[in-house]
């Protein structure tokens, strides 16, 4: 067994230090597919009551001396080609030591030993040092290794020291640390794969318990079609429009209402996922989002758009090292919105509009004005209906008496909070809607004292009563151990 340093640039070892785990982990399934693999498997290590280490196994076609050799090394030169997912060379090293101290690849290959590599560092920054394993090491683990679908070829990636994983030995954090990193990973790689998982891969995820070798029953990663609805929100679309003399940009209106996950992703509103969808060989680079073209807008909910990158639109894209993110030039960014102000932004707006005319609404409100975030004010057009005969209402700061919680000003038609609390609550000088998870409530709470031209007494006692609840609550908060 040796071990020598690497050689590398700074910016070789700077790639891809903004990873997460489920990035990571999606780099690493790149090169599985790169390596021709149909089952993937994403398998945590645990020992004792401690998830200390994770593997990704593929069946792919593995690698020999050279080809391994040339893999665990920077500024080695590889032309990608033909429909592989590798894109900056380096891939493999960057993405699992932004997560980890020491990663090691076993493979076997057809007609070859199985081998092995090993690159250790004592930090994220510092120079990998690159240990050659005895090949029977690599033998034993790869024939240990049963990842249930056939392993004739293939190839194990280890992480060990992951420096995201916690540190703690309480067995009820550890576990939900790994049931909520498991369903991320879920619906992580379920969006970025969906259309490869459709097509021929297959990617598992399961915790093996190291003291037994016995792993746990896999969970599967299903595909998560952004695009995945039964009907289309409004005819005429899905609809292709030319881009740089191509159609390379395909517009998409969902329908309206929708609750599927498909729609909103990773359990976020669907709003938040308005924008472009970005494809490189049918992997997700990029999962919503302007790009700086437009700014979003609530009305455009349901607009979602797909560029699949052909070799002109591929000129003007800059894909990020994680490959989580891609950045557009001046010239697509002008085609682009010109494409899509042609009628497209129009229809998702009255698409939008239109279904929360038709939405039963029960429940009425005075509709907020200034001082919500955008999300939650178009979700309060969503969800209510407004009382037709008042006027909108703001919510700010203003500095009220010490035993005022906050103040209805049917003069200006303002809910003030005190701004005396404002720092203890969370607040944020210089935003106009921050903390909005209390403006809501407070809103919700004295919506209806803005029905009226002036308050009853039943009202005024009703409003005292709440601003001695409130600022109990506020006093016991500024006594609770932090």
């Amino acid at each position: 067994m040796t071990t020598e340093p690497v050689e590398f640039t700074a910016t070789e070892r700077a790639l891809g230090l903004h990873h997460t785990v489920a990035t990571a982990v999606a780099d690493l399934i790149d090169n599985s597919i790169d390596a021709g693999a149909r089952y993937v498997l994403v398998r945590f290590l645990q020992s004792g009551r401690r998830i200390v280490g994770l593997r990704i196994i593929d069946d792919g076609r593995g690698m020999d001396v050279r080809t391994i050799n040339a893999a665990m090394r920077y500024g080695v030169q590889r032309n990608y080609g033909g429909r592989e997912q590798g894109h900056f060379g380096v891939g493999l090293k960057a993405a699992s030591l932004s997560q980890a101290d020491t990663v090691t690849v076993y493979s076997h290959a057809a007609e070859s030993n199985a081998v092995a590599r090993r690159l250790t560092v004592d930090d994220r920054h510092d120079a990998p040092r690159l240990t050659v394993l005895p090949d029977m090491d690599a033998a034993k683990l790869v024939t240990a290794t049963r990842p249930r679908f056939p392993f004739e070829t293939g190839t194990i990636v280890e992480w060990r020291g992951i420096r995201t994983f916690p540190n703690t030995a309480s067995a009820d954090e550890q576990g939900a640390w790994l049931e909520t990193t498991i369903g991320d990973l879920q619906d992580q790689l379920g969006l970025v794969f969906h259309r490869l998982i459709e097509d021929r891969l297959t990617i598992t995820i399961d915790v093996l318990d190291e003291a037994v070798g016995r792993a746990g029953v896999p969970r599967t990663v299903r595909a998560i079609d952004p695009f995945g609805y039964r009907a289309s929100g409004r005819p005429g679309y899905p609809r292709s429009v030319p881009v740089l003399g191509d159609d390379a940009v395909q517009t998409h209106i969902w329908p309206a209402r929708s609750s599927a996950p498909e729609y909103k992703l990773g359990g976020l509103p669907g709003r938040d996922s308005q924008g472009f969808f970005v494809y490189r060989h049918d992997r997700l680079l990029q999962a919503g989002g302007w790009l700086g073209v437009l700014r979003p807008r609530p009305d455009w909910a349901l607009a979602r758009v797909v560029i699949d990158l052909d070799e002109v639109v591929a000129q003007h894209i800059t894909i990020n090292p994680e490959k989580s993110g891609v950045t557009l030039d001046a010239t697509l960014s002008s085609a682009l919105r010109d494409a899509l102000s042609d009628g497209y932004l129009d229809d998702a707006a009255t698409t939008a509009v239109a279904a929360r005319r038709v939405q039963r609404r029960p429940i009425s409100v005075v509709e907020p004005g200034i001082g919500l975030p955008d999300e939650v004010a178009d979700e309060f057009a969503d969800s209510f209906s407004f009382v037709e005969t008042a006027e909108p209402v703001g919510i700010g700061w203003r500095v009220l008496a010490a035993d005022r919680f906050f103040e209805v000003d049917l003069e200006s038609r303002t809910l003030w909070l005190n701004a005396r609390f404002r720092r203890q609550l969370g607040g944020r000088r210089r935003s106009a809607d921050d903390v909005p998870v209390l403006r809501t409530l407070v809103y919700l709470l004295a919506q209806d004292m803005f029905d009226a031209v002036r308050h009853s007494a039943r009202q005024v006692e009703q409003m005292d009563a709440w601003q001695h609840v409130l600022i109990a609550a506020l006093a016991a908060d500024e006594g609770s151990p932090q």
